[in-house]
C-alpha cells in the first residue's frame, strides 16, 4: 500500500493522470419473475476521455456482481478448458454451450479499426472446487482465446470473476483494449429422469425476492491499475399466486 501510494503522489507532482476511463454495464435477467427460471443478458462499454486518447487502457479483468438466484451447473454438461483451447467448440461436448455474444477491440495506432470478435459461452469444469463459465472468442484478427470465470457464491448472492489475457492481434501492434461486450445467455433447461419421472432442470434461476428491481455490479479492471465500479438494476416481477379454491 505505500509503495502505491508513492507511485499516486509521483503521478500527481508530475501532472500525469490516469486515463477519463468511462464504463456503461448493464446485467439483464429474461424474464424477470422472480423464482422462475430465467436467462442473462450482460452488455459493456467502455470509453476514454482523456485528450488524446486513442482507445481505452488494457482491461485485464471483470468482477461481476449479481444479486442471487441459483445457478444450476452440476446438471449440465461440462467443457474442459484444455479441449477447448485445443479444438475450439469443437472440443466441447454437445450440450454444454450455454451463451454466446460478440466483442470489440481496438489496437491502435497500428490497426485502425475495430477488432470485432464472436463469442461462445461454455459451461466449464470446476477448477478448486468453483464451478466456471468458459468464454471462447474468436476475433477476425489475430489468435483465438479464452476468458476464464469463476463462479463465486456468497451470503446468497453470486460473483462472477473473470480474468481477460492479452488479446494479440499483430506481431507489431499494441495488445487490443477491449472496447464493447454484449453476451445473451437464454433460459436453458435438461430434462432428468429422477424415480421413474422425468423433470426440467433449469441452468438459472432468477432471485427469490423482488422489492421492485434487482440491482448488480461490475467493477473492470485496468493495466493501468485503474479501476472501475457501475452500478445497474432493472425491474422484476413477483410470481403470481394461485388462486386458492
Amino acid at each position: 500500500m505505500v509503495i502505491v501510494g508513492a507511485v499516486l503522489a509521483a503521478f500527481a507532482v508530475t501532472g500525469i493522470a490516469y486515463a477519463a476511463v468511462n464504463v456503461k454495464f448493464s446485467a439483464t435477467a429474461k424474464p424477470n419473475k422472480a423464482n422462475k427460471p430465467t436467462g442473462l443478458n450482460v452488455n459493456f462499454a467502455v470509453t476514454d476521455d482523456a485528450p488524446g486518447a486513442l482507445q481505452p487502457p488494457i482491461m485485464n479483468r471483470v468482477v461481476i456482481k449479481l444479486p442471487g438466484g441459483k445457478y444450476n451447473a452440476r446438471h449440465f454438461k461440462r467443457c474442459r478448458l484444455a479441449s477447448l483451447q485445443a479444438r475450439g467448440p469443437k472440443g466441447c461436448p454437445k450440450g454444454s454451450q450455454i451463451g454466446k455474444g460478440t466483442g470489440v477491440g481496438m489496437a491502435r495506432p497500428v490497426v485502425q479499426d475495430p477488432v470485432n470478435g464472436k463469442l461462445s459461452i461454455f459451461n466449464g469444469a470446476r477448477q478448486g472446487g468453483r464451478d466456471t463459465v468458459l468464454v471462447y472468442v474468436f476475433p477476425d484478427l489475430g489468435p483465438t482465446f479464452v476468458s476464464v470465470g469463476k463462479v463465486m457464491k456468497r451470503g446468497g448472492k453470486y460473483n462472477l470473476d473473470f480474468t481477460i489475457p492479452p488479446i494479440k492481434t499483430l506481431p507489431s501492434a499494441p495488445d487490443a483494449s477491449v472496447t464493447s461486450v454484449k453476451t445473451k445467455t437464454p433460459r436453458k433447461k435438461v430434462i432428468k429422469k429422477r424415480g421413474g419421472k422425468r423433470k426440467k432442470i433449469y441452468l438459472m434461476i432468477a432471485p427469490r425476492k423482488c422489492k421492485r428491481t434487482w440491482k448488480a455490479s461490475a467493477t473492470f479492471y485496468f493495466a493501468t491499475g485503474e479501476t472501475k465500479t457501475v452500478s445497474t438494476k432493472q425491474k422484476c416481477k413477483k410470481p403470481r399466486r394461485s388462486k386458492r379454491r
